[in-house]
């Protein structure tokens, strides 16, 4: 039998090239870690995690916390004992993270000090076995911390000898058409293939860093720029709160090499008064994904020289799917190509396809899906969505787009009924599902529309049944306990009916024409 216990195991191999190096600044605590001590780490808490918890290969081990130390501790030892991560999004409510925990039913669960009221709560609800915090502070007698598990004794080497390359190492959470997020299975194939794509297509090497400003609950924050730069070699910065001004401040000081964020990232920092005196001049280059920026925001970027591009990608097949090859690209050609979101990655394979599934011409719309090593394996407990989206090994996006004459592609619309705020996934079904709960409601269509600061935010258009009616301020109280915030929509408009078509199906399309502006 081939021994796969190189599977997993990057940290001991990073470490035996550049051990001294630098590879990960956390700001928060002002801390430095070296290849050598993630190994070292990574090698204690897998050692912890067998030994004390009894982890054993495909074993769930998840996280409620932000951007830490821990989280890359956690990624490289579950890699090493054969378990799966399973970050979830600390901006959920405490019922949906119940009802997450229930269906994937992790062992262990680490939460930074922050939510420790949230997973009290959480903890009479669910099965999990061990809680630990990520922080010395005031908790339960027998709550363990972490700061004991980096004084275990065991710091010897450990690796998963069985480990297989469709064995799943990370579980990405994605919005939910009905409700629930649904956990995408990413594999070790997916998740080392991911890494090289980005390593191929960007060029990334050990000279290269990054400030990681998407969340490590998200498939960005861990499969852009994270994980590629650590396999290369190079240095990542995290901290757990995004602040437009430190932002400015890291790439001042820090000198990163790649910046990459949702659009409302950018639209923060360029209404500093900093942005103007910050130097840019280590930036190769700034992408934006997760949702369309306006070229007022890029054009701020490109009048201080930086080449500002887009990237486009989904959890379910990448994310590191297309992206603008800014270091190919001629300033001209940026500014032609500016609301491209790029060509297909190295590994990446791509069609666009007609209802029919046969591939479209050049300039003529339809759906994108995709294909390669990079794509995940299914939907953890859900083979009737993974069936919709995982078709003879193509992930179909439901997004839809056009490719023209010069290999580029350009997102056109969403065939899927959905919008991003803040580079957050938010399906309208969820939302209207709560608000049918509200026993006044007779009819609801939830939308999106343009907002300044977050690219699109949620409007709920709302009829009541005869003589009853509900006040703004009830229904958002209701959707706030039963839906993350962002999720929560900023806007409702009650009208008499809302458009139905002659089967009585509500209309969105008529609903966006006539109520589709920003306001109440």
């Amino acid at each position: 039998m081939i021994n796969n216990g190189w599977i997993g195991n990057y940290s001991c191999f990073r470490a035996r090239i550049n051990p001294n190096s630098e590879a990960v600044f956390d700001i928060d605590h002002d801390r430095h870690y070296t290849y050598s001590e993630l190994d070292t780490r990574a090698n204690k808490l897998a050692n912890y995690l067998k030994e004390q918890f009894n982890i054993k290969k495909g074993d769930r081990v998840a996280f409620i916390a932000r951007n830490a130390i821990e989280l890359i501790d956690a990624y490289y030892a579950t890699g090493k004992c054969g378990a799966i991560l399973v970050p979830y999004n600390a901006r959920l409510s405490e019922e949906e993270l119940v009802q997450l925990i229930r269906k994937e039913s992790p062992k262990v669960l680490f939460y930074e000090s922050a939510f420790y009221d949230l997973v009290k709560a959480i903890k009479t609800k669910v099965d999990t076995e061990q809680y630990i915090i990520l922080s010395d502070v005031d908790s339960d007698k027998n709550e363990l911390h972490y700061e004991e598990i980096m004084s275990y004794e065991n710091t010897s080497p450990t690796h998963c000898d069985d480990l297989d390359f469709e064995d799943i190492h990370l579980i990405i959470h994605t919005g939910g058409t009905t409700g629930l997020p649904k956990g995408g299975m990413i594999s070790h194939r997916a998740v080392l293939f991911n890494a090289m794509n980005e390593i191929c297509t960007w060029g990334i090497s050990h000279t290269d860093c990054a400030h990681i400003l998407l969340p490590l609950y998200h498939t960005g924050g861990w499969n852009l720029l994270t994980l590629p730069i650590l396999h290369a070699g190079g240095r990542i910065i995290i901290n757990k709160q995004f602040d437009p001004q430190m932002a400015l401040n890291i790439i001042d000081e820090e000198k990163p090499t790649f910046v990459f964020g949702a659009a409302t990232i950018f639209r923060m920092m360029v209404d500093l008064p900093e942005f103007e005196k910050t130097d840019f001049s280590s930036v190769k280059w700034i992408m934006a994904g997760a949702a369309p920026t306006p070229i007022n925001i890029m054009e701020k970027f490109w009048d201080r020289g930086v080449p500002f591009v887009l990237g486009y990608g989904m959890t379910e097949a990448g994310p590191n799917n297309l992206t603008a090859p800014a270091e190919f690209m001629t300033n001209q050609a940026i500014r032609e190509k500016y609301a491209s979101v790029g060509k297909p990655m190295y590994f990446t394979l791509v069609k666009i396809v007609d209802d029919k599934g046969n591939e479209v011409g050049v300039n003529e719309p339809g759906e994108l899906v995709w294909s390669g090593p990079q794509i995940f394996s299914g939907y953890w407990g859900n083979e009737e969505e993974t069936e919709k989206t995982l078709k003879d090994g193509w992930v179909y996006t439901g997004d839809m787009a056009i490719k023209d004459q010069e290999g580029y592609y350009y997102i056109v619309g969403r065939k899927k009924n959905m919008f991003i705020s803040g580079g957050e996934n938010v399906f309208p079904p969820e939302i209207e599902n709560a608000i049918y709960e509200i026993p006044q409601v007779h009819e609801v269509c939830v939308i999106g529309v343009p907002d300044e600061k977050w690219g699109e935010v949620g409007k709920a258009v709302i009829s009541f049944k005869p003589d009853l009616n509900v006040s703004k301020e009830q229904i958002l109280e209701v959707l706030n306990r039963k839906l993350a915030h962002y999720k929560v929509p900023k806007y409702i408009q009650v009208i008499n009916e809302i458009p139905k078509n002659n089967v009585g199906k509500i209309i969105a399309a008529k609903v966006i024409e006539l109520y589709g502006k920003p306001a109440d």
